[in-house]
């Protein structure tokens, strides 16, 4: 036994302790020495074996008692039997891989052994093993090698020092697996259907020298290279699109959320970008073709308003409206129907063609076409224009509709441009003859005030047709107002800038010009059965079928006809450029109703008149006093109430 203290004496009396007995019964020996360092402050214990000192005859009588052993070498089993008093030795056989007999009996678990027995042990052995598999793919174009290399194991029973007990254990030796040659790796992919020309010899013998095997693509095929079908690149949308301004920092109406796609003629719709391409026949691993799929010719088919050019390579608009693509067919309809009202969930309608609405037009929408507009319904409190005609099968309030150019341009901002045109004509010319000198700026001032007076004069009553205008023509004739304010504003600027700016200002007024005389080559007309709060503009005619209309804005560019001679006019302004034809004019209150013509032949007509009505024939002035006609008068009396229009002149 052990044990540790810092001297000897210290180690007696724990073995003293230990053993109960007194020094003399104990034998002792020394280990390590214990030691002290500087000067005692380091102190270590040292170790000393201390063992009992047994009287001679308990030593003999132990001598006799021993157990007995088993010992395990190189497979060999030896026992040795015990003392009369001593343990039988004992094996443990549970290890799968050995099977124990003793005495040619198998034993499992635990067994008591001795010398007399005979004891042999069988081990396990593995077969390595090596198999070669051949995959061909799906799609007959690789044939993949497979080599499975397993080796073997043999197992024997492992050494064991003697003991009392030993529990029986395996350990093993590695075979290797069978080598694979060439030969047979051909012969596997021959019999696999694979064609010697497609193997790949150095790919096998690569798969042959991995120590553990492994797989491998060692056969390819060719593959067949499929052809393409021609490509057909459609230049628009084939059905509305939510507006892109949206994600800009434009400022956009709300209503505008959809955009309705639109061409005009000569527009490409359609290219043909790529021709058919054939394909080109593959072959499998095994030998067989593997066919390859061609291209086919996708032609253009070029419907209704649309034309096929350049050797049927496109698809031209022949007509303005919608293209369509439908069963692989490229048309443009002129038309646009919505079947149901046009509302904030539609959104405005922009359509460079017609228009068919079979249903109403709802508040704060704008519809805008560059061909007809048709309208089942009504227009309320909505913004309606159009290059074509108008023809609304309900009511119209609220609302401002407009057929054509504007006709307020034509017959009142026309002339009054072309007056302003006529005061900068004046001024350029004479500022063009100053001169320079110390009285020049003088001048100048002298000729802009007076210029102003007359411009200013001008553009007083032009301002007042603001609410007749569309809100481009705003825009364009506010901006050469801004112009003009800067101009006379400005009077100390030098000759040079002067001349600049009168310069360009006359250039904006002659182009606004040239553009309202080119806008009205084309007749457009409005029909409707009632008005009611609106302004109503025709570069036409505008035909009133129902009963009529109540402080409603009528302006057109030849006539005003009411065709029923039962129909009410009562309030607001009829300005037309030849006729008015009327049913019931005014009201018994006094309404004032104002009917204007342009022509110096102009005519108005009315089935009959209430006080208050007045009439304006080419700027000679009526008021209707105690003129009225009654209704149930002839129709060969309203007829010849025409003749009226020439006596109320």
């Amino acid at each position: 036994m052990l044990f540790t203290a810092f001297d000897i004496k210290e180690a007696i009396i724990k073995a003293s302790e230990f053993y109960r007995c007194n020094e003399n019964e104990l034998k002792i020996h020394i280990i390590k020495q214990p030691y002290y360092r500087f000067w005692g402050i380091i102190k270590k214990e040292g170790i000393f074996r201390i063992e009992l000192i047994q009287p001679k005859t308990q030593q003999k009588e132990n001598k006799r008692i021993e157990n007995g052993t088993v010992e395990i070498s190189s497979g060999k089993i030896k026992v040795t039997d015990p003392s009369p008093e001593g343990k039988y030795a004992s094996i443990i056989a549970d290890d799968p891989n050995i099977q124990v007999y003793i005495n040619d009996k198998v034993v499992e678990g635990s067994a008591i052994v001795t010398e007399k027995d005979r004891i042999e042990f069988k081990a396990k052995t593995i077969a390595p093993s090596t198999k070669i598999k051949v995959d061909i793919s799906g799609d007959k174009l690789k044939a993949t090698l497979t080599i499975e290399k397993k080796p073997g194991k043999e197992y024997f029973v492992k050494d064991a020092g003697r003991q009392n007990s030993v529990h029986i254990c395996s350990d093993f030796r590695e075979i290797p697996a069978p080598k694979v040659t060439l030969y047979q790796c051909i012969e596997e992919l021959l019999k696999a259907g694979v064609k010697i020309q497609y193997i790949n010899v150095q790919a096998i013998n690569d798969l042959i020298n991995s120590p553990n095997g492994g797989s491998s693509v060692v056969a390819k095929g060719e593959a067949p290279i499929h052809g393409f079908n021609s490509k057909i690149k459609y230049l628009f949308n084939n059905s509305s699109y939510r507006n892109p301004d949206f994600d800009t920092d434009k400022q956009v109406d709300l209503l505008s959320h959809t955009i309705i796609p639109t061409v005009s003629i000569g527009d490409v719709l359609a290219i043909k970008v790529m021709p058919a391409i054939p394909g080109r026949d593959g072959v499998a691993v095994t030998g067989e073709i593997l066919k390859a799929h061609h291209g086919r010719d996708i032609p253009l088919k070029a419907g209704k308003g649309t034309v096929l050019l350049d050797n049927d390579m496109k698809i031209v608009a022949i007509s303005s409206g919608r293209p369509v693509l439908h069963d692989g067919v490229v048309s443009v309809l002129p038309t646009l129907t919505i079947s149901h009202d046009v509302d904030v969930r539609t959104g405005n309608v922009h359509f460079d063609g017609d228009i068919v609405i079979k249903g109403n037009i709802m508040d704060n929408i704008k519809v805008e076409a560059e061909g007809n507009i048709i309208v089942f319904g009504n227009i309320n409190q909505a913004k309606v224009s159009s290059k074509g005609n108008i023809e609304v099968h309900g009511s119209i309030i609220n609302s401002k509709v407009r057929a054509g150019a504007s006709v307020i341009n034509y017959l009142y901002v026309l002339p009054k441009m072309k007056q302003v045109q006529d005061i900068f004509k004046e001024m350029y010319t004479r500022v063009k003859m100053l001169q320079p000198s110390q009285y020049t700026e003088y001048q100048l001032k002298n000729i802009v005030i007076d210029a102003g007076r007359k411009i200013i004069k001008t553009t007083n009553d032009l301002t007042k047709l603001f609410d007749l205008l569309t809100d481009d023509d705003i825009e364009k004739v506010n901006n050469i107002l801004r112009e003009v304010k800067k101009l006379l504003l400005n009077t100390k600027m030098p000759v040079t800038k002067s001349f600049e700016q009168i310069n360009t200002i006359a250039t904006l007024i002659n182009d606004y010009i040239e553009e309202i005389k080119g806008s009205y080559d084309r007749q457009a007309n409005i029909l409707f059965k009632y008005g009611q709060n609106s302004c109503i503009q025709a570069n036409g005619n505008i035909d009133i079928i129902g009963q009529g209309s109540y402080q409603t804005d009528l302006i057109a560019r030849n006539s005003i006809i009411f065709h029923k001679p039962s129909s009410i006019v009562r309030g607001g302004m009829l300005i037309a450029g030849k006729r008015i034809k009327m049913g019931i004019v005014g009201s018994p209150s006094g309404i004032s109703t104002y009917c204007r013509v342009l022509d110096k032949d102009g005519k108005i007509d009315a089935a009959y008149y209430y006080d208050n009505t007045i009439l304006n024939f080419n700027n000679n002035i009526k008021i209707m006093h105690d003129n009225a006609f009654s209704l149930t008068n002839s129709e060969n009396k309203y007829k010849g109430n025409e003749n009226y229009a020439t006596n109320a002149k």
